[in-house]
């Protein structure tokens, strides 16, 4: 079964970093501790990002697991996406899937942003919509 937890709507970001955050409680989601810690699920991550054509931008995304009291457990978070003015780029989806992360698990801390590099302004920089954290029960448990 494929639970999405959470959803971003789509958002612009205007001249300088802007970052939006989502701390997941994976309990009040209805994943008791004993499922986290004996089953340890993967956690899929996907996030998609684009620019404007006529703007340069840049895409950051770090998405960490937390333990009961919200300490990093596992990180992910790759280097800045960059892209230059007048590119052709087109809609981007970053992914990861969380393995073996070890027993503790409890919350996931999702932030993803960007900004304009041009500084115009007005809402030019990059565009982030449809992120989604999933968790599977891995198959060969």
């Amino acid at each position: 079964m494929v639970n999405v937890l959470a959803v971003c709507v789509l958002s612009l970001v205007y001249l300088r970093t802007c970052r939006k955050s989502q701390l997941i409680d994976l309990e009040k989601e209805g994943y008791r501790p004993s499922f986290m810690d004996d089953f340890q699920p993967d956690i899929i991550i996907s996030d998609w990002y684009a620019p404007r054509w006529d703007c340069g931008s840049e895409y950051e995304i770090c998405v960490e697991l937390l333990n009961h009291k919200k300490k990093p457990i596992k990180k992910f978070s790759p280097d800045t996406v960059v892209f230059q003015q007048w590119n052709d780029q087109k809609w981007n989806q970053m992914t990861h899937v969380f393995k073996n992360y070890g027993p503790g698990v409890r919350y996931i801390r999702f932030i993803h942003g960007g900004n304009d590099t041009q500084f115009w302004a007005g809402w030019y920089g990059i565009r982030v919509t449809n992120s989604s954290i999933e968790i599977f029960p891995s198959v060969d448990r």
